[in-house]
């Protein structure tokens, strides 16, 4: 993301994090899969994890729609919604040439994260 798109891209973000208190992390992707942003809530190993498992996840259920749905335009990946049982839903959208993974808290209740060391932090 060049000088001027990042500026607002930040804005976007931080004003549809406001807009959606519910969300507790998100990770960008580039084409390639690489995560080019995250939250603060994402460490970096955590937000590699997520681009490794849900890029290749996506590529499946697009090549899946591919196969399924033979009508022009009707085999377009828009968006996947993942519920998990602690109460989270993985959202995930490309929108041209990124795509965004939103870490989103279905509980209604405060959302605690959880160190990988085991550790809880701020949340």
């Amino acid at each position: 993301m060049a000088g001027a798109q990042t500026s607002e891209v930040d804005m976007v973000i931080k004003s549809f994090l406001n807009a959606f208190p519910s969300v507790i992390g998100y990770v960008v992707l580039n084409g390639d899969g690489i995560p080019v942003r995250h939250h603060e809530n994402v460490p970096y190993p955590r937000a590699l994890m997520y681009s490794a498992l849900l890029s290749d996840f996506l590529s499946n259920c697009k090549r899946c729609l591919r196969e399924l749905l033979t009508g022009p335009g009707d085999s377009e990946l828009q968006h996947v919604r993942l519920r998990t049982r602690e109460g989270t839903e993985i959202i995930c959208t490309t929108a041209s040439e990124y795509t965004i993974v939103v870490i989103q808290n279905c509980t209604g209740k405060p959302w605690v994260i959880v160190d990988d060391d085991g550790g809880k932090g701020e949340g």
